[in-house]
């Protein structure tokens, strides 16, 4: 098992729906925490493929 760091913001998608949550690092994990993309400097989420996810929301 491995330790994670405390969520520090949430993504939404452009309707608000919420699709997970941002590490102190800017990793992006979902709620059932599986890694699944990073954060960009203008305030995005993507994923590996640098496919927008959404937007972060702290």
């Amino acid at each position: 098992m491995t330790t994670t760091s405390p969520a520090t913001a949430i993504v939404v998608d452009d309707s608000g729906v919420r699709l997970g949550t941002v590490d102190e690092n800017g990793q992006v994990w979902d709620f059932a925490h599986v890694h699944i993309g990073t954060t960009r400097e203008d305030g995005s989420a993507v994923d590996f493929s640098g496919v927008r996810l959404g937007r972060v929301r702290s």
